[in-house]
């Protein structure tokens, strides 16, 4: 996941194109995004808080989105954006707790 976040801080933090040809596809794709990276914490370290797996989720969504409008590579902080991130962030939880029971209840 380390890796992951570094490509997502990357692909975030570089100077924005011309946009897309579907309106508010960057939207599902902050969702998509976010809930791959909760999830894949949430998976990968099981001991770990889900609560906590979602607030550093969070936390490190805004922090990009703040970077975003501070840097100066045309793009803006989104109000909308963070909140894509924060309901992907949870949906990745949430996912990551249903696969566990599935899991968890084969096993036995």
């Amino acid at each position: 996941m380390g890796i992951y976040s570094l490509c997502l801080t990357w692909v975030s933090l570089r100077p924005s194109g011309t946009g897309g040809a579907i309106p508010h596809l960057d939207k599902v794709l902050h969702l998509i995004v976010y809930a791959v990276l909760a999830g894949g914490i949430a998976i990968a370290w099981p001991k770990l808080s889900r609560l906590s797996v979602f607030w550093v989720c969070v936390i490190f969504g805004a922090a990009l989105e703040v970077a975003q409008g501070l840097i100066g590579t045309g793009r803006t902080a989104s109000l909308w954006d963070g909140l894509a991130n924060t309901l992907g962030a949870g949906l990745g939880v949430y996912a990551a707790v249903i696969i566990g029971r599935l899991f968890v209840n084969k096993a036995k």
